[in-house]
């Protein structure tokens, strides 16, 4: 196994003491242009600083141009470990080696563990952080956390030193769960925080998918598509009717770090469409946490049992919830 890491990550750097377990097989990634540690093993960019502009962020960036002049060395430097864990967090620089490395290696699986961005921190700086994020097809795992839920979970007196320091412990406590793990993983895993451990994505997804896929920001007034919506099917896809295989994946839905929140928008507009239809349901909330696809087998019974009790209704007697799908009510 090889862990990556970089100098300048806000938790996974050569200051951590939580590292010091790996000594043997880090690698710090030195995006300054110089070594920052004699304990660790260092790859050393070639970056030097020109100029005075704005601070980018992603490929645009001076740091990330360097690295990825030298990514063919660093690819090489990996050799033939098993297993390649990316250490990052919301720093969108932590994730330059995974990007520059994701496309070019061949022999080995790709591991990667990161967190958010804070949802007040500057708007190219989460911009950045998702794009790097963009495209995770080349990976075995990846444990994603939302540093965000830490705020909703916390005493309003909590200072943001206390939760980073939460988010920073928690981090590392994760970190014996992830080692003893990765090397079992065949095929797309998520790791899923209700459990603790890894879930597979089913097999034939297109990897894990961050970005939304249509993002509707207007208020949806056709009764058909208000209709599909609030069953959770929002774009009906078009198929060969005679290929049940192209069917088949066509309708399997990428897991998506957003998953869960779209999971239960949809499920309470499936209970006020009940309600308002005087159709008796009931409906628990999905257990799990991490990517999804926003609906799973679970959803599809629902919505099966809920068109089979609307079709028993008169059209003209049925009454379809009137919602505006926007990321920010997703997100809500």
């Amino acid at each position: 196994m090889r862990v990556i890491i970089t100098d300048t990550a806000f938790i996974w750097n050569p200051d951590n003491p939580a590292l010091e377990i790996f000594k043997n097989v880090l690698l710090v990634v030195c995006l300054e242009g110089k070594a920052v540690t004699d304990k660790y093993e260092c790859f050393v960019s070639p970056y030097k600083h020109v100029g005075m502009g704005i601070d980018k962020f992603g490929v645009d960036d001076q740091r990330y141009r360097a690295l990825e002049s030298v990514a063919d060395d660093l690819n090489r430097s990996l050799q033939y470990h098993d297993d390649i864990l990316f250490l990052t967090d919301g720093n969108p620089e932590s994730l330059y080696p995974f990007y520059v490395i994701k496309d070019r290696n061949e022999y080995n699986t790709l591991h990667l563990c990161t967190v958010s961005p804070w949802h007040f921190e500057g708007k190219r700086r989460i911009q950045g952080h998702k794009d790097m994020l963009s495209d995770l097809s080349q990976l075995t795992s990846i444990l994603y956390i939302d540093s965000n839920k830490y705020l909703e979970n916390l005493p309003k007196e909590t200072t943001m030193k206390d939760v980073m320091q939460k988010v920073e412990k928690d981090y590392a406590a994760l970190l014996p769960t992830v080692v003893n793990n990765i090397g079992k993983l065949y095929g797309k895993y998520y790791f899923d925080f209700s459990s603790n451990s890894y879930v597979a994505i089913e097999e034939g997804f297109n990897g894990i998918d961050l970005s939304k896929k249509k993002s509707l920001d207007e208020k949806i007034e056709t009764e058909l598509y208000r209709f599909f919506s609030t069953l959770g099917l929002i774009m009906p896809p078009d198929y060969p009717e005679e290929d049940d295989s192209t069917k088949e994946e066509i309708e399997r839905v990428p897991a998506r770090i957003d998953g869960k929140k779209i999971c239960n928008y949809l499920r309470m507009q499936r209970i006020k469409l009940a309600e308002l239809n005087g159709i008796e349901f009931s409906s628990e909330e999905c257990p799990s946490i991490g990517p999804c696809a926003g609906t799973c087998a679970k959803c599809d019974q629902e919505s099966a049992y809920l068109r089979d009790k609307l079709a028993a209704i008169a059209p003209e007697d049925r009454v379809i919830p009137d919602f505006t799908l926007t990321e920010w009510e997703v997100e809500a």
